[in-house]
């Protein structure tokens, strides 16, 4: 693997374990909330440099439906992940408490709130689009290229499905609906849970999302070779 490839994979496999522990608040103090943050700003820009060359070819090329969901998608996360770092920012004690944004504390807590979750979502999302690229180098490494015989497609479509399902039962019963749309201006969190619970769910919820990207990069697929077969 190219040394620049293999940078780029392990930035955004630090960049997923560094959100998972942000949105893991519980667990953490305040002092390291905001470290890890700054850390999520490293490597956002890091993440951005290392694929510079999508950036630019975006002026180029035909816009098919996966490339519009994806540019949609990327967007979306620039937007709430920029507007969730201001406010962070705006809040911050520890890492950043030299740096003044002119945002009330009330109205920057609902913003980093929302978008916290709203990048979250999206992350998930993204990964999803490309998910068939993780699963062929998986399948390259494990399979040496061959495929999964069918009961092992089958068990791993369950497998998902099932964490999934449990996702979408932690989405509700973590209150993420409210947050996504500003109805409560805090999060509230059991700190009697245990702390693996509390990930694990994190990770249910991520999953549910990244199989949704995953089946909407596959109709955008199916759309597309539709109006290329016409």
């Amino acid at each position: 693997m190219a040394r620049k490839a293999l940078l780029r994979h392990a930035a955004d496999v630090l960049m997923t374990a560094d959100l998972l522990a942000l949105m893991a608040y519980m667990l953490t103090e305040q002092v390291v909330h905001e470290w890890l943050g700054l850390a999520a700003l490293v490597l956002f820009i890091l993440h951005h440099v290392l694929n510079g060359g999508w950036i630019r070819g975006l002026g180029r090329g035909r816009w098919t439906a996966p490339r519009v969901l994806q540019a949609a998608v990327v967007l979306l996360l620039l937007v709430s992940m920029l507007a969730q770092m201001a406010s962070g920012i705006a809040m911050s004690r520890y890492a950043l408490p030299f740096l003044s944004i002119p945002l009330p504390i009330s109205t920057a807590r609902l913003i980093h709130l929302s978008c916290a979750y709203w990048s979250f979502l999206l992350i998930s999302l993204h990964i999803g689009l490309h998910w068939s690229v993780f699963w062929g180098m998986g399948r390259k490494k494990l399979r040496r290229g061959q495929p999964l015989p069918p009961l092992g497609v089958g068990l791993l479509r369950l497998l998902a499905v099932l964490l999934a399902g449990y996702g979408l039962l932690c989405f509700f019963r973590l209150g993420i609906p409210s947050y996504l749309f500003v109805q409560t201006e805090f999060a509230f969190f059991d700190y009697n849970k245990a702390p693996l619970l509390s990930v694990a769910e994190l990770i249910a919820v991520m999953s549910l999302w990244i199989l949704a990207g995953y089946l909407l990069q596959k109709l955008a697929l199916s759309a597309a070779k539709k109006k290329r077969g016409r």
